[in-house]
């Protein structure tokens, strides 16, 4: 990716997360650029295709972060290390972290792009995976893999979501052990 490239979504990405979709345009990215409209034409085609990069490159981030977990050599050990990776990728790439799982509300008139769906589709199924290897090595009771996936996530995010709007206070370290500590709470109570 060229660094203007890399601008270009990075400027994107800030205006999306304070104005939404419909207040994202061409206009708005280049004048935050420093460039002509038409200048940005020669990089995407339209706003849907810089959104559309814009979360595919957020999706391949996460799952960088994510994916390292898989070098562990223990099911539990991947477990720990997936719940790691999704706290530190929130911590570490906030804008990106909203920018897929905080948007607003109003962000898809109609159904969001291919490239959300296969991102966000590819990250859940690799928590799933994460909650099926722990069944069947017996760390999990047998369950909906699925359904429990579902229930971590929703644990991890509402932490981290309480976390960067400044509902729970603390210092990052304070909050990545928070964290980790309720995490360790309820894959405790799923064996």
């Amino acid at each position: 990716m060229s660094d203007q490239t890399a601008r270009i979504l990075s400027s994107a990405r800030d205006i999306y997360l304070e104005e939404g979709l419909q207040g994202l345009s061409m206009r708005k990215i280049a004048a935050k650029v420093g460039v002509s409209a038409t200048a940005l034409y020669r990089h995407f085609d339209n706003k849907e295709a810089i959104v559309a990069e814009m979360l595919e490159e957020g999706f391949r981030i996460f799952g960088r972060y994510l994916y390292m977990a898989l070098r562990e050599p223990t099911v539990e050990g991947r477990m720990r290390a997936s719940g790691q990776a999704y706290v530190s990728f929130a911590l570490e790439q906030p804008k990106y972290y909203e920018t897929i799982f905080m948007s607003p509300t109003e962000t898809w008139a109609e159904q969001p792009p291919e490239s959300h769906i296969e991102g966000g589709m590819a990250t859940f199924q690799f928590l799933v995976d994460r909650v099926k290897e722990g069944m069947d090595a017996g760390i999990f009771r047998k369950d909906d893999p699925e359904d429990v996936a579902v229930t971590i996530w929703a644990q991890s995010h509402g932490l981290v979501s309480l976390y960067l709007t400044g509902r729970i206070e603390a210092t990052e370290a304070e909050f990545r052990e928070m964290y980790l500590r309720h995490s360790a709470r309820l894959i405790e109570g799923l064996g």
